[in-house]
């Protein structure tokens, strides 16, 4: 999958000493976030998962670019940060993680556990529902 480009002044990723800092990543589709809104408001945790996992899987993607263009291959998450835009009183926000998480463990196994922060917040950008970032090792091929 074609991970979006980012929107702004910034870079996507950056790879210093193996180790990838993955810049946030919103559910984006053909270049917009479809469903925005704060979750339990005006976005259901369904939609919020579906768009929880295309981060994920957007992220992966720019892992194995980053990857590619450092002749390495992806060894390990790091750690993972989530963040979900929701109601006050919205208690589902690691469920919401947990679709996040199980796409790093497909895809990499053991490698692919990672230890995790979970934000619930008050608005995001784009005023998207969700959104991760990441730290990732690469180990030369």
């Amino acid at each position: 999958m074609e991970p979006g480009k980012p929107d702004f002044n910034y870079l996507p990723f950056k790879v210093h000493n193996n180790i990838v800092y993955l810049a946030g990543q919103l559910a984006k589709e053909n270049g917009a976030v479809k469903n925005i809104g704060r979750v339990a408001e005006s976005i259901t945790e369904e939609e919020a998962s579906r768009q929880m996992s295309l981060c994920a899987t957007h992220a992966f993607s720019w892992l194995e670019i980053a990857a590619k263009n450092n002749n390495s291959e992806i060894e390990s998450i790091l750690d993972l940060k989530v963040y979900v835009s929701c109601k006050e009183n919205y208690d589902g926000i690691s469920r919401l993680a947990d679709f996040a998480s199980n796409v790093f463990i497909e895809k990499l196994a053991e490698n692919g556990k990672h230890p995790r922060s979970v934000f619930a917040v008050t608005r995001l950008p784009q005023n998207a529902p969700v959104m991760i970032d990441l730290r990732a090792a690469l180990k030369l091929k």
